[in-house]
């Protein structure tokens, strides 16, 4: 990509089988990290029957790209 032009990226939040969770679009030329950190506190809890209350995923698997080292 151009650095000089404008472009947007999609970033993708998906459970473990692959099913979309949270679709985020951003600048073009803003780091991966940033995109990250809003879809998942945007991401609404599920709710569990069998224990009565609302779960967050434990895990969270990402790209190289998401750190922000």
């Amino acid at each position: 990509m151009d650095r000089g032009k404008p472009g947007s990226k999609m970033h993708i939040l998906s459970d473990a089988n692959g099913l979309p969770l949270v679709v985020g679009v951003s600048a073009g030329n803003t780091h991966d990290s940033e995109g990250l950190k809003p879809m998942v506190e945007g991401h609404q809890t599920r709710h569990d029957p069998h224990r009565g209350r609302h779960s967050k995923p434990q895990r969270l698997h990402a790209d190289k790209a998401y750190d922000p080292r």
